[in-house]
Formats: structure tokens, sequence, C-alpha cells
């Protein structure tokens, strides 16, 4: 699995994270809560608690950008360390 984290100030915190997943997983950790994709949900549905999706050639999302309380910063930390 591919992460990265930042901070953003004192407050806000983005992770970048490939497979959904780990998605699943970060978003848990993150706080966020995701309802389960539907078949055919599109981008709308890939952005639902994602601030950008990253695409493969034929349009499969494989990565998300997820921002997030810089509070929760140890257990998502914890997780894209694994």
């Amino acid at each position: 699995m591919k992460t990265s984290l930042w901070k953003i100030g004192t407050r806000r915190a983005m992770v970048y994270v490939e497979g959904r997943e780990n998605l699943e997983r970060l978003l848990a950790a993150a706080g966020k809560v995701r309802e389960p994709l539907r078949r055919g949900a599109g981008l709308e549905g890939e952005l639902q608690g994602a601030v950008a999706v990253y695409s493969d050639a034929k349009g499969r999302p494989f990565a998300w950008l997820i921002a997030f309380d810089a509070v929760r910063w140890d257990e998502v930390s914890a997780l894209a360390a694994q």
C-alpha cells in the first residue's frame, strides 16, 4: 500500500492512499462514514469522503486523497504505516 500523510496547519491533515480496501480502513480511522458503493455510482460515489480520486487509463479509481482532523493523526498514521 502506498500512502503519504501531511498536516495542513494544526487542525487539518491529508492522506493519499492507494487501494480500495486501504481506503476503507483509513476512512474509518479518520472518522469518515462512507455509504457502501453501488455498482455504477460513478465519480460522485467515489468522491464520497474524499477530496480527490485518481483513475487509471481505463477510468478505474486506484487512489484517493482524504482530508481529516489532525486530532486523528495517530490512528491514521498507524494504519498507513502497516
